[in-house]
């Protein structure tokens, strides 16, 4: 199984805390745009003949290709590689893009499933964050595209400053009451390369608290269980049967190929794992700039791969692992959690076949990484 990510490179705006790889402009050119993805597809021999489980459409703004550029976009994933996506097509979206020929567009496109970039619904918090959408539209949005039978996932932003708890709690009854079913739940991190750097130094911003940062996702956990939610993933909350499953491919150690600036893939083979990410950049990406490749050896492979499985909160079967990275054993994964083991920060369950994070430590899911890499 493996999964296609397509990177749309086009913002409306900057917001001030995003350090991904994009261009502002309102009117992106499609057309040159696909033009860019045949040629890395051609300069990328062999991928013509997989078929992907799961097709991801992330960005970037997608929605700001509107209706016929995100036709024009599907269109060209099923010619390239025909069959793809029969498990899952995701598409972000911004909520002020929502509308009914968009989602017919998708719809016709074959899309299941759209990841609504929410943020927050406080008039305060979208302020600060540099979101131009309304709590109304963004609540407007997730109604039309269920309504349509398309699976909703809802991004939120948690300690932006001045948040409160009231107002997360607002957030959270708000999309769990129009029928959401699953949340995306991330701490507001300020890159150097920001935006909201400069605004601090002009006396505009203040940065989070990560204090604060910690109460808030310890809040949305517990107020998304008691809504039925399951935390599956450590930013990750989902309805029964409700989970991403392409994000899924990520932390199973699954294949993935990514298309379009800055995008990564990743092959998993016996002899390890090969990276490789795209040139940062529209432009260097279509001058066919050469990407970066890390081949990393069976060692190194299962140091990152059980860092990531540990991601998922169910745990990690340690056969499937070993299966997945044959050039380790039992003993080794001992070894590397010895410490966080002894800190209580991870346990072994089900008899001793699984291995995840401790229930109530999930919020060191980094601090278990640094042990494992290190």
């Amino acid at each position: 199984m493996s999964g296609l990510y397509v990177h749309v490179p086009f913002c409306a705006r900057a917001c001030p805390y995003c350090d991904f790889d994009f261009e502002v402009g309102r009117s992106p050119s499609t057309e040159a745009y696909l033009a860019g993805l045949d040629s890395e597809v051609e300069r990328r021999l062999g991928i013509r003949d997989r078929e992907f489980r799961t097709v991801y459409l992330g960005g970037g703004t997608p929605s700001l290709l509107g209706a016929d550029g995100l036709g024009d976009l599907l269109a060209w994933i099923d010619r390239t590689f025909p069959g793809s996506g029969a498990d899952e097509r995701t598409v972000e979206l911004n909520p002020e893009h929502v509308t009914p020929a968009l989602l017919d567009a998708l719809i016709a496109g074959g899309v299941d499933r759209i990841s609504l970039g929410i943020q927050t619904l406080d008039r305060r918090g979208l302020v600060q964050l540099g979101r131009v959408h309304t709590a109304d539209m963004a609540l407007e949005a997730v109604t039309a595209a269920q309504a349509r039978g398309l699976r909703v996932t809802a991004d939120l932003i948690v300690g932006w400053p001045g948040q409160t708890q009231g107002s997360l709690r607002a957030d959270i009854d708000g999309l769990v009451g129009a029928g959401v079913g699953h949340v995306s739940i991330y701490a507001l991190t300020i890159e150097d390369s920001t935006p909201w750097v400069k605004l601090v130094r002009r006396g505009l911003r203040v940065l989070p608290d990560g204090d604060v940062q910690g109460d808030m996702l310890e809040l949305s956990e517990q107020l998304l269980l008691a809504a039925g939610l399951e935390h599956y993933e450590v930013a990750s909350y989902a309805m029964p049967g409700q989970e991403a499953r392409h994000n899924l491919l990520y932390w199973t150690w699954e294949d993935y190929v990514g298309l379009g600036p800055s995008a990564a893939s990743a092959i998993f083979t016996a002899d390890g794992v090969v990276r490789r990410s795209n040139p940062r950049g529209l432009a260097a990406w279509r001058e066919g700039t050469d990407p970066q490749i890390d081949a990393l050896a069976p060692e190194e492979a299962a140091k990152e791969g059980l860092w990531i499985g540990l991601r998922l909160l169910r745990g990690i079967d340690v056969d499937a692992f070993l299966r997945a990275f044959p050039g380790v054993d039992r003993r080794w994964i001992e070894r590397r959690v010895e410490l966080p083991l002894r800190r209580g920060n991870v346990e072994w369950t089900g008899e001793g076949r699984v291995l995840r994070v401790h229930p109530r430590r999930w919020l060191w899911h980094d601090t278990v990484g640094e042990a494992i890499l290190g």
